[in-house]
């Protein structure tokens, strides 16, 4: 009896350590940077890091450095910290790791974002991005932001606060909800104005049906 209940606790012994040595399933938590596509639709393409054009599709995992490029297309995604940003058309995004570099999240490059950042709480770092003329940093927020063929930045803010700032003149701006900034090239933010079109605020609903981002 003693030898039986001894040979089970060895084979058990087997059983662990055989689990441990590569047979359990690693974590899902997504490295700093990468998102992942919660719904798309209409033209799309996207390149990895290595210039390589990814198959995307609802649950596809994109690495930092990843590029969006949509057409007459639209992509939701889920941010690494639970910030949803959606890529409205005609539009360029770079994914970037906020733990390297100049801190962004991502760069806007040419187009529109709406975004709904994750509320930082405590010492958290907060929420970074970058288009050619400005930086836009937020601790939680919902806001848009659009990059035109002359590289100026149109911020608007739909909810919290959000910090605005030019690269090389002037003090940021801090935009609050209901108005909007500008910037362009080698030239200090405008001061904040209040937003022509409020209905702007409720374009995108993040929990509306698959493919209803409120797109023009």
């Amino acid at each position: 009896m003693i030898a039986t209940r001894h040979l089970c606790v060895g084979l058990l012994t087997i059983l662990v350590l055989a689990g441990a040595n590569g047979q359990t399933p690693q974590p899902t938590t997504l490295p700093a940077g990468s998102a992942t596509i919660a719904d798309m639709k209409g033209d799309v393409q996207i390149h990895s890091p290595q210039g390589e054009s990814v198959n995307a599709q609802r649950g596809t995992a994109l690495a930092a450095e990843s590029k969006i490029d949509t057409a007459k297309g639209s992509v939701l995604l889920n941010l690494e910290d639970g910030s949803q940003v959606l890529v409205k058309s005609n539009s360029h995004v770079v994914l970037k790791a906020p733990t390297q570099g100049k801190g962004y999240w991502l760069e806007l490059l040419m187009g529109k974002i709406n975004a709904k950042v994750q509320k930082r709480l405590g010492n958290a770092p907060s929420f970074r991005m970058g288009t050619p003329t400005a930086v836009i940093t937020v601790r939680g927020t919902r806001f848009a932001v659009e990059v035109d063929k002359k590289e100026r930045t149109q911020v608007e803010v739909f909810e919290g606060l959000v910090e605005v700032a030019g690269f090389f003149h002037g003090a940021p701006v801090m935009v609050r909800p209901g108005f909007s900034t500008g910037v362009e090239h080698n030239h200090a933010p405008e001061p904040p104005h209040g937003l022509e079109n409020r209905e702007n605020e409720n374009r995108w609903n993040p929990a509306g049906p698959p493919g209803g981002h409120g797109e023009e």
